[in-house]
């Protein structure tokens, strides 16, 4: 028998375990309703969650009564991120508007802390394309380095 609600961290063996749990869980069972529940609180860690399939985003800090809310709006098929973290996701969405899915692509796993190489080999692409994406992201978005992209809107 299926459970209505899984609620998974983030925090497997791998680099991105976490995300393509969710992505398969989602993708084997789409009625099932998936809460991530986890210490990352980065906008890019939040909007990958969602994208692979996770109804909630939530961190262990938060409040019991916004754990209830989280599994409410879940069960009620609305999409629901802690209070707290809104604030940057909406800024992060808007910082992202910009770019193209590709370039989505390497920021997602840039704030996954992959290297070029890793996120060549993940993406199947050549490092050198990976390293243009990474300048026209830059570009778009201002930011002038990967320290200031991670300290935006990583862990």
């Amino acid at each position: 028998m299926l459970p209505d609600l899984v609620i998974s961290d983030l925090n497997f063996s791998g680099d991105d375990a976490g995300f393509d749990f969710i992505a398969k869980l989602h993708s084997l069972y789409p009625e099932l309703k998936i809460i991530v529940y986890s210490m990352f609180f980065s906008a890019g860690m939040v909007q990958t969650a969602i994208q692979n399939g996770a109804a909630g985003y939530i961190s262990k800090n938060a409040p019991s009564d916004e754990l209830i809310e989280c599994m409410e709006n879940a069960f009620s098929g609305k999409t629901f991120v802690q209070k707290e973290l809104r604030e940057n996701l909406v800024k992060f969405n808007s910082f992202t508007d910009a770019l193209t899915q590709r370039e989505k692509q390497v920021m997602a796993l840039i704030l996954q802390n992959f290297s070029n190489m890793q996120i060549a080999e993940k993406l199947q692409i050549r490092q050198r394309a990976v390293e243009n994406y990474i300048s026209s992201i830059y570009e778009k978005t201002g930011i002038n380095d990967k320290k200031e992209f991670i300290s935006q809107f990583g862990k």
